[in-house]
């Protein structure tokens, strides 16, 4: 089976998608039980932002 950019680059969104809900669930979990400014809350804010820069660049690229 032969891999094409355009199927890698499909798979790559959905994993990023699928990681940036995980987190964000994890997140509000976080901030439910440390609140919304606890240093861990904003480590995990601040790791979704990274995921959503990368799921943009691969959709700025053709």
């Amino acid at each position: 089976m032969r891999w094409s950019l355009q199927g890698y680059k499909g798979v790559l969104k959905q994993t990023l998608i699928i990681e940036i809900e995980k987190a964000r669930e994890d997140m509000v979990q976080v901030a439910l039980e440390e609140g919304m400014t606890s240093n861990n809350t904003l480590e995990v804010s601040q790791f979704i932002d990274h995921l959503l820069n990368e799921l943009h660049k691969i959709s700025l690229t053709k």
